[in-house]
């Protein structure tokens, strides 16, 4: 995966218009399902509650297929692409600790699955206004760069590969 340059303006407006539109898409479809539900099945006698449950899974459904087939769309592009990012970090982050082990001694592998992460990390922290542990962020990776300098080797995060992860 590569790291690519997000109008952040743009990515914020995109953002939220999905994300109004997924959850009034939600709250109708829902309700609009349950009430089907509730008159095709209700005996008018004692709970509703799965019907109501199964309007809500119904409403979830629809929304995650649509989103997931309009992901290719180009509106949805910057925000599809950041997603896509979060869930690259996320499978890092689950190896961490082998990944953190095998960079302490060295290893070109992890190097870059570090660095990349780091990168990643700080451009989504960017886009989502999440400057707390910037500087942190900023620290761990001047360190890790001096580490790459001082073992010697030339790291380019635009080599990371999600199949670099199966070695940890």
């Amino acid at each position: 995966m590569q790291l690519k340059t997000i109008d952040k303006t743009l990515y914020r407006q995109r953002l939220n218009r999905i994300t109004l539109a997924s959850v009034l898409a939600l709250i109708v479809l829902s309700l609009g399902s349950s009430t089907l539900l509730i008159a095709l099945f209700s005996d008018g006698q004692g709970s509703n509650f799965w019907l109501n449950f199964s309007g809500v899974v119904i409403g979830c459904l629809v929304i995650g297929f649509t989103l997931k087939r309009l992901k290719q769309h180009p509106y949805f592009s910057d925000v599809a692409y950041i997603w896509d990012l979060k869930h690259e970090l996320n499978l890092i982050q689950r190896k961490r600790r082998a990944i953190d082990a095998a960079a302490a001694q060295n290893d070109p592998s992890a190097l870059l699955i570090q660095a990349f992460s780091y990168k990643a990390s700080k451009l989504v922290w960017q886009l989502d206004d999440n400057t707390l542990m910037m500087s942190e962020l900023t620290l761990a990776e001047n360190k890790l760069q001096q580490q790459i300098e001082t073992a010697g080797l030339s790291l380019n995060t635009a080599d990371y590969r999600r199949e670099l992860l199966a070695r940890f």
